[in-house]
């Protein structure tokens, strides 16, 4: 893959990974913003926290952060609604061109907690209205990273949203920077290698 020059940015990338979430620090720990919380632990983990760059906002909107690891860049998109992710997202991945791999971290009901699971473009978004939005304005030439989160006994509409928009519970949080995290490198490595 050729690399890309990002205008303003001093490196060339390939990839664009991209956590999805509801406004923070309102929505912070909330299983729904699970796609932001792996999104630092990657941060963290792979820029191996003495080099750590912090995010910046972007020129373009101020409702995403970015920072660059090696060949990637990270955009942390929380200054929306997750339900509206492409609205967000889509104008900043328009202007970096069309070559780059673009990989969405976000929450999944169907997986267990701390499951970890890389679709590839085309596949289904499982209902999950943030990928819906992102795919309806950018088409479904992405890649997912979902990170499971479990899903309520109660299947209805609102035990649903009250689960999504709960904080996670330390347990579930360990399990996701214990177990999550080292599936999330497996598979971009994998992946962007």
């Amino acid at each position: 893959m050729p690399r890309i020059r990002v205008p303003g940015l001093s490196r060339s990338f390939t990839t664009c990974i991209t956590g999805i979430g509801n406004p923070e620090p309102q929505y912070a720990c909330t299983r729904h913003n699970a796609g932001l919380f792996m999104l630092d632990l990657l941060k963290e983990e792979l820029s191996h926290s003495s080099r750590s760059q912090p995010y910046l906002p972007c020129s373009t909107t101020k409702k995403v952060k970015k920072c660059q690891w090696g060949d990637n860049l990270l955009l942390r998109a929380d200054g929306d609604y997750i339900n509206l992710s492409g609205k967000t997202v889509v104008p900043l991945w328009n202007r970096l061109g069309p070559d780059f791999t673009h990989i969405v971290v976000h929450d999944e009901l169907s997986l267990p907690v701390g499951k970890v699971q890389l679709r590839k473009p085309g596949t289904s978004v499982r209902g999950h209205n943030g990928l819906k939005d992102i795919a309806k304005r950018f088409g479904g030439g992405f890649y997912r990273l979902a990170v499971g989160i479990g899903r309520p006994a109660e299947r209805d509409s609102e035990s649903v949203a009250q689960y999504v928009l709960a904080k996670f519970t330390k347990e579930e949080r360990s399990i996701i920077e214990s177990q999550g995290l080292a599936r999330a490198i497996d598979h971009l490595r994998r992946l962007t290698c």
